[in-house]
């Protein structure tokens, strides 16, 4: 019986030792990937700190651990892989920057199971470093035999206000157009926004409010704006950017041969401001295109 005993645990401490071999030091050569989540929510601020900050941490513990005789790779959520020694891949780290999105894990962790089978060595463990975003698994990653490392925050998840959009309509004024913005929010919050450094409005916005602005600025030439929000937890999507073109109407010439349609057409643009009479465009039948550019209508 105790024959029988010492065999299962045995085999239970076989199973393990990948685990171990990260928690400790002394082990055998090993192939281990570090998978870092640095999506846009891992910049959420938990503890004063952000949480992407908090995988760097965990990350250069796991290769504080490691030996000259393992193979090293960092794999990041946009499945960018480095490969390297530990002071390599402490470098690595440091470069590391949250995403303008969600990225793709399962592609990371794919590419880093890969790395791991080209390695040549029997030990391979990945650790995976992420903060379980619900919309970055929407299905499971396949990584065959190999052992994983998990690591995922406990807690809720603090109250996050976001732009979802922010775009100029239409995306050349002439001189007047509309910024429309879109905020989502569980509360109503403060916004601003901005058009070539100076405020173009501000006020507060009621959860899930789409906002419209319209305005005729003075400027003249591209133009960078932005919609903006108080600063929260995940200070990532408090602020997104736009750009247009402030101008002249176009003039317009219209061929007596282009149909009843177009013409039609211009006149509500000429209606609305946004294009005048002139040569700046020509639209003509296609047999008559003589010059470039020139907007080119099928032939009756």
């Amino acid at each position: 019986m105790l024959l029988r005993v010492a065999i299962v645990l045995f085999v239970a401490i076989a199973a393990a030792r990948p685990v171990a071999r990260v928690a400790g030091a002394g082990h055998g050569p090993t192939a281990l990937a570090i998978v870092l989540d640095n999506s846009l929510s891992t910049t959420v601020v938990v503890d004063g700190r952000p949480l992407l900050e908090q995988f760097r941490a965990m990350a250069r513990e796991v290769l504080d651990k490691a030996t000259a005789a393992d193979r090293l790779t960092l794999v990041t959520a946009d499945g960018r892989v480095r490969g390297g020694s530990k002071a390599t891949l402490r470098e690595e780290l440091d470069r590391v920057e949250p995403l303008s999105g969600a990225g793709n894990l399962r592609v990371a962790l794919a590419r880093a199971a890969g790395a791991l089978r080209s390695a040549g060595l029997e030990s391979r463990q990945i650790v995976l470093l992420t903060d379980g975003q619900r919309t970055a698994w929407t299905d499971d990653g396949d990584v065959g035999d190999m052992q994983v490392i998990l690591w995922v925050p406990g807690g809720t998840p603090p109250l996050n206000r976001a732009v979802a959009v922010a775009e100029p309509r239409p995306s050349r004024w002439t001189p007047r157009g509309a910024v429309l913005a879109r905020i989502v929010s569980k509360d109503s919050t403060a916004y601003r926004i901005t058009l070539a450094g100076r405020s173009l409005s501000h006020g507060t916005a009621a959860p899930n409010e789409e906002i419209v602005v319209r305005a005729a600025p003075p400027e003249r030439g591209w133009l960078e704006g932005t919609v903006e929000l108080e600063p929260d937890e995940l200070p990532g999507d408090d602020v997104r950017h736009f750009a247009l073109w402030i101008g002249a109407p176009p003039g317009i010439a219209v061929s007596p041969n282009a149909g009843p349609f177009v013409r039609s057409a211009v006149d509500v643009l000429k209606a609305s401001g946004r294009v005048t009479d002139g040569r700046d465009i020509a639209i003509v039948p296609a047999d008559e295109v003589a010059s470039l550019p020139a907007l080119i209508a099928a032939p009756s």
